[in-house]
């Protein structure tokens, strides 16, 4: 009876031993997204509501392109020159919904970014490399 009441015990400890403390992920990832850009968004002093879009330095830009791209906009030297970080979305409907303040409502998309929020908008990469010609970070 002894032996019988120990091993009980002894799989109940390594039954709990084991179990899986991990939350479920189901709609986790999408509440999780929008609480880190809540919060990401609270940390900083930039009234700009998404900061990660930001530039890093004051030497360089960054990028949000959207929309399918024909040829790679990393290629590009125009761009790469003054750019420092590249984010590139090949749906207009992932951008509404990870970006809605930015209202976006066509693509292709260029958007460039500074460190206080958007410096240039447009929808041909001609427009973006005229612009990178002409306007250098503060």
């Amino acid at each position: 009876m002894k032996k019988f009441i120990w091993t009980c015990v002894l799989g109940l400890a390594l039954l709990t031993g084991c179990q899986n403390t991990e939350p479920k992920i189901k709609d986790e990832g999408k509440q999780s997204t929008q609480q880190n850009q809540q919060k990401a968004a609270a940390n900083t002093d930039s009234p700009f509501p998404y900061p990660t879009l930001l530039s890093e330095s004051a030497q360089t830009f960054s990028l949000l392109v959207i929309g399918d791209q024909d040829t790679h906009i990393e290629d590009n030297e125009k761009v790469t020159e003054k750019v420092n970080d590249i984010l590139s979305l090949p749906e207009l409907g992932m951008v509404q919904k990870a970006y809605p303040a930015l209202n976006i409502k066509s693509e292709p998309a260029y958007i460039l970014f500074d460190q206080t929020g958007v410096v240039h908008q447009s929808k041909k990469l001609e427009e973006l490399t005229s612009f990178l010609d002409k306007n250098s970070p503060k």
